[in-house]
């Protein structure tokens, strides 16, 4: 059975979406960073986020995502992705959209 939330479902709902456009799926200069309040922690595993996403800062976990290369253009952005990942607001002490530092692209 397909999971319905989680990293997976995140990134196939964007391709899937560009793919129709015949665009890349990924914006290039800008990351998704959500910082969950250490309660919620557990909560992320079932998520199936890779090591390269997930990382510990100032004793709060930061996950950071690729975005849409259309994302400014979507409504509700932010919402969308976290219904996408299976993420609730109330496990979020930030979420913001920050510039990539990220060679892997």
């Amino acid at each position: 059975m397909f999971p319905t939330k989680g990293y997976k479902v995140y990134k196939q709902h964007w391709e899937d979406q560009a793919s129709f456009m015949d665009k890349p799926p990924w914006d290039k200069d800008k990351i998704l960073k959500l910082t969950v309040a250490t309660d919620f922690d557990d909560n992320l595993k079932e998520l199936q986020f890779s090591n390269h996403s997930l990382k510990k800062e100032n004793s709060k976990l930061t996950v950071r995502l690729k975005v849409p290369y259309n994302y400014h253009e979507l409504d509700d952005f932010e919402l969308k992705s976290l219904e996408l990942l299976g993420i609730q607001k109330n496990w979020l002490t930030d979420i913001s959209l920050d510039s990539t530092h990220c060679s892997h692209r």
